[in-house]
């Protein structure tokens, strides 16, 4: 609870100027408090002694035309297999907003294994397993992955790279 009061307070410097959050919050701490307090009551947020947490299984809801677009988005990324194009390019398209192509990553919906290289977490499961099963039979390189993958030299480097931080290899 403190360290979300103190969130919530903390100076908007650094966030960008169309952010909502950059205009000065006015409420005290005790006025914060309440609202949380309200939150929790309508069921909105979960409290245990100081600790709060959103309900589980809650998470962001889309309106049917962001969901839709959403959907757009990672089905054509999906379709690009391991040559997907710039996620942020194809969202602006879409009219989805870049805040919310970071919030697809941070829920793990987007896997982001290189700048301006993403993969949906289908496409990622289904390339781990691809790259789980080759290094089986020995080593593997860049060369191999691409092949394999049947895509350019700069995404093959990324997807191994990012294969190989996961499982703690160099």
């Amino acid at each position: 609870m403190d360290t979300l009061v103190a969130e919530l307070q903390a100076d908007p410097q650094g966030r960008p100027a169309r952010h909502r959050g950059s205009q000065p919050l006015t409420l005290a701490d005790s006025e914060l408090r309440a609202v949380v307090d309200g939150m929790v009551a309508s069921g909105q947020l979960m409290r245990t002694g100081h600790r709060v947490q959103m309900p589980i299984g809650a998470g962001p809801a889309f309106d049917p035309i962001m969901r839709e677009r959403v959907d757009l988005l990672l089905t054509t990324l999906t379709a690009a297999g391991a040559t997907p194009p710039p996620a942020e390019g194809v969202a602006a398209n879409l009219g989805i907003p870049a805040a919310l192509v970071d919030q697809l990553r941070a829920a793990g919906q987007l896997v982001s294994v290189g700048p301006r290289i993403d993969l949906t977490r289908e496409s990622w499961d289904r390339v781990s397993a691809r790259l789980d099963r080759l290094a089986a039979s020995g080593p593997l390189s860049v060369a191999l992955v691409r092949d394999d993958l049947d895509t350019a030299r700069r995404f093959a480097e990324r997807i191994l790279q990012h294969w190989n931080e996961l499982r703690g290899h160099q």
